[in-house]
């Protein structure tokens, strides 16, 4: 069953690129503002997605398709293995975040949270960088408490989270349970705490997520 989702999505991600690339040879300009770029991709995504895929991409019947909209959509910051690694005690922590050129849409049918699409800045305009990962972005919206809520992505553990600022501390919520983390899915955390979590997995990582 995984093997015949996965080969769904990867299938699912050539048509993109395909459909992209004529797009790209049509000479379009690009999006000026993310929220242009994002309702494009869903009318991509509203072509491409076939009886085959869509239960893949997240959706439950074919017509839930037609009737995607776009949610409001989150910043994504990065924590990355090199900016654990060095730091340094004594040193602000929030430095350790590192903003992206990326923001999350998800994407909705009736209210709930169905698919998600990645828009991405570049040169003057934005783009869309992928679709899916359908249970991470309904995990980012489930957790999420207001629009100014971001997301947090640690690439080397593979781990997500819901940020906020609350006056000068970063907090941090778990989208799903790890065994690196004490911090339970749904838990606020301090990001010092979070960080003081991960520090011995850090220090010895071997490379796997």
């Amino acid at each position: 069953m995984r093997r015949s989702v996965r080969s769904g999505a990867i299938a699912f991600c050539v048509l993109l690129v395909v459909g992209c690339s004529q797009q790209k040879n049509a000479v379009k300009p690009a999006a000026q503002v993310p929220q242009e770029a994002a309702a494009a991709a869903v009318g991509v995504l509203q072509k491409l997605v076939n009886e085959q895929n869509y239960k893949g991409l997240g959706f439950q019947t074919m017509d839930e398709v037609k009737q995607a909209q776009l949610g409001q959509p989150m910043d994504v910051f990065y924590l990355s293995l090199e900016r654990m690694e060095s730091y340094q005690a004594g040193e602000d922590l929030n430095s350790l975040l590192t903003s992206s050129a990326e923001m999350i849409y998800p994407v909705m049918v009736g209210g709930s949270v169905r698919t998600g699409v990645t828009i991405v800045q570049k040169g003057q305009g934005y783009e869309s960088s992928s679709f899916g990962n359908a249970d991470i972005v309904k995990r980012l919206a489930a957790y999420r408490s207001g629009p100014r809520d971001f997301a947090v992505r640690i690439p080397a553990f593979n781990l997500y989270f819901v940020g906020r600022q609350e006056e000068t501390r970063v907090i941090l919520v778990p989208i799903a349970n790890n065994p690196r983390l004490k911090a339970q899915a749904g838990e606020a955390t301090p990001l010092d705490v979070v960080f003081g979590q991960l520090r011995p997995y850090v220090d010895s990582y071997d490379g796997r997520p």
